[in-house]
């Protein structure tokens, strides 16, 4: 299960109680399970889109701290590898 999320102001990734709920407790029962956020940077900082992959098991960080949860992994988004992502949601 991937969910997909955009941040295109802040760093805030919005996810519902029953969001992270069902996060945690695929993760609890070892089901694969991730949150694939494409961030957008304030234009004022001149960087480039990112694509940021999270655990399930990261929701409730995800939530509170947003993108300043360290990510499982992350790519620019102009430039991701998609060969690595695809083996990564397939662990």
């Amino acid at each position: 299960m991937v969910e997909l999320k955009v941040v295109k102001t802040g760093k805030k990734v919005k996810l519902s109680p029953h969001q992270i709920s069902f996060h945690l407790k695929h993760a609890d029962m070892g089901c694969p399970s991730f949150i694939l956020v494409q961030y957008h940077p304030p234009a004022k900082l001149k960087a480039k889109p990112k694509l940021l992959l999270y655990t399930a098991a990261q929701a409730a960080d995800l939530f509170a701290r947003g993108i300043e949860t360290v990510p499982l992994q992350q790519w620019a988004f102009d430039d991701v590898n998609w060969h690595e992502l695809r083996d990564r949601l397939d662990g």
